[in-house]
């Protein structure tokens, strides 16, 4: 993926053209970043503008991981590569830079990954509609699946000395972004 050209119509997407260019890791051959969400363009525009950002990046690191997947009562577990959505540095004062990953989801995906953690989570009744299972269904296999890089991330943060953070739309509301 790596920050390719954006090809779901179903959101904001585009290509975001730094004021700082020097500031970003990886220019598209635009000359910009593309982003995936309102989101994402959002923080973009956040990092480009902000002085205490020293370097900052989109989708520019791969992190491998592997996920469980049921098929058909088979249990298999494949490779995958995580593209996670930002890097940057930011200084903090007295000559110290902290490093920072950051993933953009949805307060509802993040809250589905966490009651999935903690074994918490609300399972439809079997009155539900299919629709409603179907969606479930789907919710459950995004959680997992974010749940497993997420994972991965922290344990790859822990040993750079680096922070890992998800930022939802609540985030961007309270710093007003």
């Amino acid at each position: 993926m790596l920050n390719s050209a954006p090809k779901n119509s179903n959101y904001h997407q585009g290509n975001f053209i730094p004021t700082h260019t020097q500031k970003v890791l990886k220019l598209n051959s635009q000359g910009g970043v593309y982003y995936r969400s309102s989101w994402e363009l959002k923080i973009m525009t956040w990092l480009d503008a902000n002085d205490k950002i020293v370097k900052w990046g989109s989708e520019c690191i791969t992190i491998p991981y592997q996920l469980t997947h049921y098929d058909k009562g088979d249990i298999r577990i494949k490779s995958h590569n995580y593209y996670p959505d930002f890097y940057y540095e930011i200084e903090q004062g007295e000559g110290i830079t902290k490093k920072v990953i950051a993933e953009v989801k949805p307060m509802k995906e993040y809250k589905m990954v966490l009651s999935l953690q903690e074994k918490k989570l609300q399972v439809p009744d079997s009155k539900s509609s299919i629709k409603k299972l179907k969606n479930f269904e789907y919710d459950l296999k995004m959680a997992q699946k974010n749940s497993e890089k997420w994972k991965t991330m922290i344990k790859y943060c822990e040993k750079k000395g680096w922070n890992f953070i998800i930022i939802t739309e609540d985030h961007l509301k309270r710093f007003n972004l």
